[in-house]
């Protein structure tokens, strides 16, 4: 199945700004990651994506924004992938060191918590 993900920038009962529309969104999607998971099934999102194409055909109207997508589905034999996505797919994670974004008292400055001693 493909997801589209679509927030509203206005609320509803009072049409003010909804600043909370992309907080809220990610908080949805982690908890349909959790629980597609939980259920044996693999969700894959993608924000690379093209947010005027999804309102002209799905008619999108005014106050709505598309930020992402989402894949969700059962995984396939990886045999049955090409060669390149393959690759990349059953890579060993790499993340970036807590160090990197996690700071204190000023930005780019790392957190004692997170360096080494």
């Amino acid at each position: 199945m493909l997801v589209l993900s679509v927030v509203s920038l206005r609320f509803a009962k009072n049409n003010k700004d909804n600043r909370a529309a992309v907080h809220d969104l990610g908080l949805a999607s982690a908890s349909l990651s959790v629980e597609a998971t939980s259920r044996g099934l693999s969700v894959h999102q993608m924000i690379g994506i093209l947010p005027d194409n999804a309102r002209a055909v799905y008619q999108i109207p005014e106050h709505y924004e598309t930020w992402t997508a989402m894949a969700i589905g059962y995984k396939a034999d990886p045999a049955l992938m090409p060669d390149d996505l393959k690759t990349r797919d059953l890579a060993p994670r790499q993340r970036k060191p807590l160090k990197d974004f996690v700071f204190a008292n000023q930005w780019g400055k790392a957190s004692p918590l997170v360096t080494k001693t």
